[in-house]
């Protein structure tokens, strides 16, 4: 079984990233980027199950891969843009790295919630794609050539020492944004399945909704659900590439990371808050998954 692994983002607003044959953009951009020494020492991990606290863009440019996230598979192709949301387990499985080309983007919960509160229209496509039932957008080509050149122009202001506060930088992403999730220049991207699989999505909405309850368990979940327990272990097990608990655990431990960053309770409440059962539980998952312990991690934060 694959380890999965949740990779914080350090940046306050966001941090792109541009890999092609000849160039690594994290190799310009570590002034600016300030997870990229991170990203770059854990790029090998991006291939295996894993999770952010922020929203990530992967824009495909070319290559062969399949994506998985939560649940579902696709094949991308040149012209898709996956759009992940915080802690949603995925993870590229990718025939040949050096073909292997895109840009990846990483964009903080704050900046993508202002956003949508200061323009209606972005807010309303970001829900009209989610009606969708992907995490996958095709571009049309001209849109999609669009979004690249914005993406550009953005890793060349960065590269000149541009502050990632610029008013530039930030509006330049919004104009990205707005095409990306522009329904008239895309289409949705479905999962390779012949169709999508309905209870697991309502299965993986009642864990959403109900991750920081301390008795949220494989029982609880598969009578919710009418199922017989060890049928639904296997069921889960073979749609999201987790066993049921580890897969609730990496949400748990995923959504304590965004409130130890935010230090604002201590790690014993954290725990609490996340569902753990109680704070040596939570240390250890936390230990093993991250190889370090909660406290050093917010140590880090402070610096």
């Amino acid at each position: 079984m694959k380890q999965s692994v949740f990779i914080p983002v350090k940046g306050k607003d966001f941090e792109i990233y541009y890999f092609n044959k000849k160039y690594h953009s994290e190799d310009h951009l570590k002034k600016y980027n300030e997870s990229a020494v991170n990203f770059s020492q854990l790029e090998e991990t991006l291939f295996r199950l894993h999770s952010h606290d922020v929203y990530e863009f992967l824009v495909f440019l070319g290559g062969e891969c399949e994506f998985f996230c939560e649940g579902k598979n696709y094949f991308l192709k040149r012209g898709d843009v996956v759009a992940i949301p915080p802690y949603a387990v995925h993870e590229a499985n990718v025939k040949d790295i050096k073909q292997y080309e895109r840009i990846i983007l990483h964009i903080s919960r704050h900046i993508m919630e202002d956003f949508s509160s200061s323009s209606p229209s972005l807010k309303e496509n970001i829900v009209y794609q989610k009606t969708y039932g992907s995490y996958v957008l095709h571009l049309h080509s001209k849109y999609f050539q669009e979004m690249i050149s914005l993406f550009h122009e953005i890793i060349n202001r960065i590269k000149n020492d541009e502050e990632n506060f610029s008013f530039t930088l930030h509006y330049l992403l919004f104009q990205a944004l707005q095409i990306i999730f522009n329904p008239e220049g895309s289409l949705a991207n479905l999962s390779i399945k012949d169709q999508v699989d309905q209870r697991f999505v309502s299965i993986l909405e009642y864990i959403e909704l109900h991750l920081t309850e301390p008795d949220l368990s494989l029982e609880r979940v598969s009578n919710h659900f009418h199922l017989n327990k060890y049928y639904f272990s296997h069921y889960f097990k073979k749609n999201m590439n987790l066993p049921f608990y580890r897969y609730v655990s990496l949400k748990r431990l995923s959504y304590s990371v965004t409130l130890i960053k935010q230090n604002e309770f201590s790690i014993e409440t954290i725990a609490i808050k996340c569902g753990f059962p109680d704070y040596s539980s939570f240390y250890r998952l936390f230990k093993k998954e991250y190889n370090l312990s909660p406290k050093n991690l917010q140590k880090e934060y402070i610096k």
